[in-house]
């Protein structure tokens, strides 16, 4: 598994290629939220449109909970996927947002890139 990243407007853009390995590879995943941090932003677009992986429901589901702890270490960041259209589910999607973390699954990077950039609305009392 390769990434390298980009710094965009509002956002870490991080492109994932080869092929997902399992275990071996949390270590690359920590990287991503290491450089997010590093470079003081809160919202990425992580692309795996070409990587090659397949996740059981188990592993999208163990994914999903480290995810939520990296995403809680770092200070809550909002995450856009970027994947194919075949391979996004709402099964992760929704692990990952009834923890509170921001995140969804996009097979459009336009779609992706307006919601990174969508403000929430301001709290009222």
């Amino acid at each position: 598994m390769n990434i390298i990243f980009d710094k965009k407007e509002g956002y870490l853009y991080f492109n994932i290629t080869g092929d997902y390995t399992g275990k071996r590879d949390y270590a690359k995943i920590i990287d991503i939220i290491d450089i997010t941090i590093r470079y003081g932003y809160s919202t990425i677009l992580v692309n795996v449109k070409d990587l090659n992986y397949h996740f059981d429901t188990t592993q999208r589901f163990i994914l999903s909970e480290h995810w939520v702890n990296l995403c809680r270490d770092a200070g809550w960041i909002k995450t856009a996927i970027l994947g194919k259209k075949e391979m996004m589910d709402k099964f992760t999607e929704n692990v990952i947002n009834n923890r509170g973390i921001e995140f969804r699954l996009f097979s459009d990077e336009q779609e992706a890139i307006d919601w990174l950039q969508k403000r929430p609305y301001p709290l009222s009392i």
